[in-house]
């Protein structure tokens, strides 16, 4: 199919001071065939309004907030697209962002998630997140995040990456059905990791696509809620490394997970005093590990089978780079 459908999903919660920017930039984008889906999770503000006011929009509105994950597989299960983007609603899109990562789709059946080129909103030449590589506290870091863009080759070349950035990330549809979508018991941050991290066990790459240039003006929606980004992400961030990596491996990589431990007890205890939902996020986590002892065995097996090429975009940040 030289022109498929690609669907747009964009989740929104309470984002009336961001919604029409970001619905008014993807109506101008230049590929034509695409559907916009909107899945609202529980909106109190007048965001809802603002979004009935698009008629090419299709408004999926939930009762309550279900959280990422779980909105965003809503999404996928109405999106009739063979490509799939998953958008934040504090995202805007240049018109052209669809062009490169229809071209990698199709030249390279194999490759199963894109990586859109996410800068700052307010500072346009700054990174925000280009791709995710896997960093020495076995978490998924953001390539370039807070430097200016220039023309390394890890900046300018697409290749094969590990993993996407959340805010601006293009799916095909056989990963996400094969895969399930994303895990929902993550509810908010990694379940992007998570997924990219299944679908690279599992076969699929992950390229990264450096002219589908997306704004991103960041956590605009738990910025606002107190401690709730530091609980998810460290809850999440112990759930993720006990699913997918062997416990030689963890130990292998201790310095780093120690000086990161360091690192976020300096600036959650001395700097944004949020001390409970640090012990929070780390009771609830270790309590949650006993359900995931079934798939450890599952993803262990495979990631044993992958460890030297993960090991390999650990050293090198990418595996591959390619021309057209």
């Amino acid at each position: 199919m030289e022109n498929p459908l690609i669907s747009l999903i964009i989740l929104n919660w309470n984002g009336k001071e961001c919604i029409d920017e970001c619905l008014e930039s993807i109506l101008k984008t230049e590929y034509n065939n695409i559907e916009i889906i909107v899945v609202d999770n529980g909106s109190t503000d007048d965001s809802l309004e603002r979004i009935k006011k698009h008629s090419r929009i299709t408004l999926l509105s939930l009762k309550e907030n279900l959280g990422y994950a779980a909105g965003n597989n809503i999404g996928f299960k109405h999106a009739r697209g063979k490509f799939i983007a998953t958008i934040n609603n504090d995202v805007v899109v240049d018109p052209g962002w669809l062009k490169q990562p229809l071209e990698l789709f199709q030249g390279d059946s194999s490759i199963g998630i894109i990586a859109c080129r996410q800068m700052k909103y307010d500072i346009r030449d700054t990174i925000d997140c280009l791709y995710a590589y896997p960093g020495k506290a076995l978490l998924f870091e953001p390539m370039g995040s807070g430097k200016k863009y220039s023309h390394k080759e890890l900046y300018t070349q697409p290749g094969y990456v590990i993993a996407a950035g959340g805010a601006g990330a293009i799916y095909r549809k056989e990963v996400l059905d094969s895969l399930e979508g994303f895990d929902e018991t993550y509810y908010s941050y990694h379940e992007e990791s998570d997924l990219c991290m299944r679908a690279f066990l599992n076969g699929w790459k992950c390229a990264y696509a450096p002219d589908a240039i997306v704004y991103h003006k960041g956590s605009f929606s738990f910025n606002r809620i107190k401690n709730t980004l530091v609980f998810y992400h460290e809850r999440n961030r112990i759930w993720f490394i006990y699913k997918f990596f062997p416990w030689r491996f963890i130990f292998k990589n201790a310095l780093g997970l120690f000086i990161m431990e360091l690192r976020i007890i300096r600036i959650l205890f001395f700097k944004r005093k949020v001390v409970r939902a640090y012990f929070s996020a780390r009771y609830h986590g270790f309590r949650g590990l006993k359900r995931l002892r079934g798939t450890r065995k599952t993803f262990i097996h495979l990631f044993m089978q992958k460890q030297r090429s993960y090991e390999a975009i650990m050293k090198n940040k990418k595996l591959v780079l390619f021309d057209f």
